[in-house]
């Protein structure tokens, strides 16, 4: 059992470290996949360089590519040799970044061998690896340490704080779990991606720009409230209406603001029509489907918060036709906020905006609630200027 002194340091730890590097108290770490992101102290760019043309097919000699430095190939090795010292650990890809390192495992469960403990020996041997590479003789250091009670005095905690050196890595880590074999090829291909989409990000720096606090004349508190207020459900049931609008103005930006990135042109554009689904329209889909393909195809900017799986559709069509669309996000830009999965080329290739109306919190999984949903949908009305139903008489 723990003693108040003991929960006292964990609590102290964890209220130091950032959102995303907090361990979930739901999640089996013990077995099961993990992608691990590991942050290189004050970002510092010293495992690589990234080369190539984005757009180069892999394998051709100008292909996106990371040149490592010896302790980028160094980083990569020592994840390569985790099943050596935990062979309940089968390592499956990596990629070290010039500031960040990307890797993806499995692990057999083990009595007591916790993913932490594994990161941990990597975040170890990768420090170790670091200080060689700078001419720190740890070695050395270790051995006069000696044995026993003097030894413990000046034993290296947390590998962010040590006598004979600095930690290659900031401490905590990033972990997402991948839950079906298809989300472990996502995290591969991810992977393999990085070169070129540090590439895009630096070649296309503007296209990724967060656009913050962004007023806009026809969106304030009041509309967001009464998108709630008009919802049947909330109208019959005052108490869940109140309590509802409470909840949005808890996540609502100060003064309904509004954060985008992506191209600006597409939020100037004066032709614009927003997507919504309804249940009682859902016997005619193909022909919403049909009209909006259509008035996209035709220069028409859509915009939609794509809640339901038959907006998805859309977005997926509009994506494979390469067409200009506006995505209102159902949480706020986080500092180092980008676009993920092809939503990131999109973005690159100027035919996306995602715009929030939210401020940010950190969760694994937004639980996106009713009056969230009549909010955005409502934003979605607001940006084009049109009813949601303009595609009946098209």
């Amino acid at each position: 059992m723990l003693t108040a002194a003991q929960m006292a340091m964990i609590r102290k730890k964890e209220a130091s470290l950032p959102e995303g590097h907090k361990r979930d108290p739901l999640t089996n770490y013990f077995e099961g996949y993990f992608f691990v992101t590991l942050n290189v102290r004050d970002e510092a760019p010293i495992l690589g360089t990234v080369e190539g043309r984005v757009g180069v097919p892999y394998g051709e000699a100008d292909a996106p590519h990371v040149r490592y430095t010896e302790l980028g190939q160094k980083v990569l090795e020592v994840w390569k040799g985790i099943p050596q010292y935990c062979p309940n650990v089968t390592v499956l890809d990596a990629e070290a970044m010039p500031d960040h390192f990307h890797g993806l495992l499995y692990m057999k469960k083990v009595e007591k061998v916790h993913l932490g403990r594994v990161v941990n020996g990597f975040m170890i041997g990768c420090t170790h690896a670091y200080w060689d590479t700078i001419g720190i003789a740890w070695r050395e250091m270790k051995n006069e340490e000696g044995t026993g009670a003097k030894a413990r005095v000046w034993q290296d905690r947390y590998h962010t704080r040590s006598y004979r050196g600095p930690a290659l890595f900031v401490r905590g880590y990033n972990d997402v779990v991948p839950i079906t074999q298809e989300e472990v090829q996502i995290k591969i291909e991810y992977i393999h991606s990085q070169a070129e989409r540090r590439l895009i990000k630096r070649d296309f720096h503007d296209r990724f720009h967060v656009f913050r606090h962004q007023h806009s004349r026809n969106w304030t508190v009041d509309v967001a409230m009464r998108a709630v207020a008009a919802d049947p459900f909330f109208a019959k049931n005052p108490d869940k209406r109140e309590l509802a609008q409470k909840n949005v103005l808890s996540r609502l930006n100060p003064d309904a603001l509004l954060d985008y990135i992506g191209n600006r042109q597409w939020m100037m554009n004066e032709r614009k029509l927003p997507l919504i689904c309804h249940r009682a329209d859902a016997n005619h889909f193909d022909e919403q489907a049909s009209a909006v393909i259509s008035a996209a195809r035709d220069g028409n900017v859509i915009v939609s918060a794509f809640i339901s799986a038959r907006e998805r559709e859309i977005k997926q069509l509009l994506m494979t036709e390469q067409l200009p669309f506006i995505e209102i996000m159902d949480n706020g830009f986080s500092t180092k906020y980008k676009p993920v999965g092809k939503a990131f080329y999109a973005c690159g290739e100027n035919r996306l905006v995602q715009i929030t109306p939210w401020s940010y919190i950190y969760q694994k999984e937004i639980q996106v609630t009713r009056e969230m949903c009549l909010v955005m949908n409502e934003l979605a009305r607001v940006i084009s200027k049109n009813d949601d139903d303009w595609w009946k008489g098209s």
